[in-house]
């Protein structure tokens, strides 16, 4: 799991600066911003084909799933509100939340597996668990969210 999110980690950061870099220098100017979306989304498939094109040409063991770099959506989405921050604190913020992503993938995996080993109700298998243990993380950080 740490290698998979490390990938999808990277991926994302890559997507991010090349999506700063093409807001600032050439949508912005342009008075085009409202395409940051569309090209978000553009960079993130181009991103993924090409790391799909590295994985098959390398012969390191690395994940070989054809829309592996497509996972880094889930991180992207939070990137189209910091255009309007300056480089560095958009970076800061982006560093942080794929910290974030990598740290709460391990621990949602190690729940996971502790619940195979143990006996779990039928009515809880699945998605109705994942999900009762995703909003018990949640309530966990906005509980923390004061101190930081």
């Amino acid at each position: 799991i740490l290698i998979k999110t490390s990938i999808i980690s990277i991926l994302a950061l890559i997507v991010f600066m090349l999506d700063y870099i093409v807001l600032q220098f050439v949508l912005t100017p342009m008075g085009m911003g409202y395409l940051n979306i569309m090209v978000l989304a553009l960079l993130m498939i181009v991103v993924n084909e090409l790391y799909v094109y590295v994985v098959e040409k390398v012969k390191f063991n690395l994940p070989t799933d054809q829309l592996f770099g497509i996972h880094s959506v889930v991180i992207v989405v939070g990137f189209i509100g910091l255009s309007t921050l300056s480089f560095d604190q958009a970076f800061i913020q982006v560093i942080g939340a794929l910290i974030g992503f990598i740290a709460l993938s391990i621990l949602l995996t190690m729940i996971q597996s502790r619940m195979r080993v143990n006996p779990l109700v039928k009515a809880f298998k699945g998605l109705p668990i994942l999900l009762i243990i995703l909003g018990l993380i949640a309530l966990v950080f906005s509980g923390l969210s004061g101190l930081f």
